[in-house]
């Protein structure tokens, strides 16, 4: 298959498009869809509802987190005159729609002028998440608490037959162009390959479908066997890509507490490992390196090491909460793309510990939730032994990050690419240039193996 080039406003590797104007207007066709059509309430969106509206502050705060938004970004209308959501009560009824909908590839009207919405509730609450009122109230975990079912029944009826609607051929998912943009984003090197010659489709010879029966099968699709080699199988100084992801940062001497919610997002060891004193005390000074996986990106999880996993812990967490160094008057444009450190700490997230063969030794891997993409599926055990490049789990309904925590002591000295990160731990790195799964990250260095066992 050929590729094809896209434009601007079709941002490989993000979450959202990068041009606002795609975004709004597609929450204006969401607008004025959920007016043309009264569909019954969903009982967890009603009772989301409800709860809000009984308790004067939440109330207040759901309603001030859309007026706070500031003219240029959304007043009543987009730059165009396209409705936009300015209350709480559209805000539920776009979201009743939403959730019975499913994440297009391209609006079936204009498939060259709309971008990919790739995560639709993100979408909606962009720029009033960044609001004063927003980061408030997106951070209060009865709020979190009971937004929870709907995520729930969102993911329901994402695995369900009727979700794939918005894979069909032509314009869906499924779609030559949308097929294109998925393939381009899983060549890292090597010759050009098409979407099925790269994944497992369970029935290539299906024009519209390939096979898939849901949304969430065909975003967890597995790639062909050959696609992504295991690097250095055998050898326990070099950590493999555990996610086909873009780097962010490595961070060194962590802390077991500390202010997560300032400009630069300190990692707080605590926070990330949900109070467990027993783990924070063993990684206190040691060393995390966070990458990025997009909408676009693989969502299956391997291992990159040879080890036995020790625990494996899922932590309940926020949604739709963001650094509130990343809100206004500045705000993240693909909220919450800038605040991953931050979400370490707050988000819905999987932990899995692991007693790595050699100089790594105990290590802990903590998959983040982001946004729609609360649910992390571990296919492990615990005490199962796991090898370099076996399976370890997915994450379903959208993007995430992913962190690899390491001891005291434990030094990484990364291959090209990414190469050495900058002073500040970061690179200069596009986020839509994936290192491959499987593939080697670094060497590892450790002046005292670990040979405890936990």
């Amino acid at each position: 298959m050929s590729c094809i080039s896209f434009t601007e406003t079709q941002t490989p590797g993000l979450w959202l498009p990068r041009s606002i104007n795609i975004i709004f207007k597609w929450i204006s066709q969401k607008v004025q869809q959920t007016a043309a059509q009264d569909l019954p309430m969903n009982p967890n969106v009603q009772a989301f509802s409800d709860f809000v509206n009984a308790d004067e502050k939440l109330s207040n705060l759901a309603e001030q987190m859309f007026t706070e938004v500031p003219v240029g970004y959304h007043d009543g209308t987009d730059p165009i005159g396209n409705p936009q959501i300015r209350d709480f009560a559209t805000f539920i009824t776009v979201l009743n729609r939403i959730i019975v909908t499913g994440p297009e590839f391209f609006d079936v009207n204009d498939s060259d002028a709309m971008g990919m919405i790739g995560f639709p509730i993100n979408a909606v609450l962009n720029w009033p998440m960044g609001t004063k009122s927003g980061l408030t109230f997106w951070y209060l975990p009865e709020v979190n608490r009971k937004f929870q079912p709907i995520l729930q029944d969102y993911e329901s009826f994402l695995a369900s037959p009727a979700s794939k609607a918005v894979l069909k051929a032509p314009n869906g998912w499924l779609g030559r162009r949308a097929q294109a943009l998925l393939a381009n984003s899983a060549i890292v090197d090597g010759p050009e390959r098409g979407f099925t010659d790269i994944y497992d489709c369970p029935n290539p010879n299906d024009p519209l479908y390939l096979g898939f029966q849901s949304w969430d099968q065909f975003f967890t699709r597995k790639f062909k066997p050959d696609i992504r080699p295991v690097v250095e199988p055998t050898n326990t100084s070099i950590l493999n890509n555990s996610c086909e992801s873009a780097p962010l940062q490595y961070k060194q001497d962590i802390k077991a507490s500390d202010v997560f919610m300032l400009k630069d997002q300190p990692y707080s060891l605590e926070n990330m490992f949900n109070f467990d004193q027993f783990y924070v005390e063993k990684f206190t000074g040691g060393s995390i390196y966070q990458a990025f996986l997009s909408a676009l990106s693989y969502h299956r999880w391997s291992s990159p090491v040879n080890g036995k996993v020790v625990d494996i812990v899922n932590v309940p967490g926020t949604y739709y909460s963001q650094s509130p160094s990343q809100g206004f008057p500045n705000p993240d444009p693909c909220a919450t793309l800038d605040s991953q450190p931050y979400l370490s700490s707050v988000a819905t997230r999987g932990i899995m510990y692991i007693q790595v063969e050699g100089p790594i030794g105990l290590m802990a891997i903590v998959y983040i939730g982001m946004a729609e993409v609360s649910s992390c599926e571990f296919t492990v055990a615990k005490g199962q032994t796991i090898s370099k490049g076996d399976e370890l789990g997915m994450f379903h309904f959208g993007g995430s990050s992913y962190c690899m925590v390491f001891r005291p002591g434990v030094r990484l000295l990364f291959n090209e690419p990414p190469g050495t990160p900058q002073e500040d731990g970061t690179w200069n790195w596009s986020t839509k240039d994936n290192l491959a799964l499987n593939s080697a990250l670094a060497s590892v260095e450790s002046p005292v193996v670990d040979t405890k066992q936990i």
